[in-house]
């Protein structure tokens, strides 16, 4: 599961805020699914993963339910809006998809950090772009692969992800039926 966000993990000060969560934070596990946020309610911490796997999901006025994000071990998690403007509530549920291993600060001792000197205000400008930077590809990619091509993107990134995520969730990652993700796996398999 390492090595989902390969461009997000590898942005080196991020390892200085990573240190940070180890030092000062506060290390829980999470069983599976165990929230760490949920949609529309104040959500005013973020993480570091230390080891697992955490599912963002946001249910839409239908009800509808919709998994719009992973985020893996060694990377952080939160509610980005909220870290931004602390008086928004959190977009989505984030959601322990297998026991996971966390540290966890409130964003006002983060932004404390952030403001100690221009090395930490660049390290929260790193955690934006980055951010920003894995929503945008997601998006092109969105607009620009097919399905298959998407899929084997999700599976080359991270290979085990089968194992802890179920084919409807994988679906709804991929904006596609459950049935689509069967017809694309015995294609593949043949």
């Amino acid at each position: 599961m390492e090595n989902f966000n390969v461009q997000f993990s590898k942005h080196s000060r991020l390892e200085l805020l990573k240190h940070f969560f180890e030092e000062h934070g506060t290390y829980i596990e999470l069983k599976k699914g165990e929230q760490f946020s949920v949609q529309g309610k104040m959500n005013r911490r973020g993480a570091y993963i230390e080891n697992g796997l955490l599912k963002y999901i946001r249910v839409d006025e239908r009800g509808n339910i919709h998994i719009v994000g992973y985020t893996f071990s060694n990377e952080f998690t939160g509610s980005l809006c909220t870290l931004i403007n602390p008086n928004q509530p959190s977009l989505v549920t984030i959601e322990a998809v297998c026991d996971s291993k966390i540290y966890y600060l409130p964003y006002s001792k983060l932004e404390d950090f952030f403001a100690t000197n221009a090395e930490t205000v660049q390290i929260k400008c790193a955690l934006v772009e980055q951010s920003y930077s894995l929503m945008y590809h997601r998006l092109l990619d969105m607009y620009c692969k097919t399905t298959e091509e998407l899929y084997l993107d999700l599976l080359n990134r991270c290979p085990d992800i089968q194992e802890f995520i179920t084919l409807k969730e994988v679906a709804s990652f991929l904006h596609v039926t459950p049935e689509t993700i069967s017809r694309i796996r015995r294609k593949l398999n043949k």
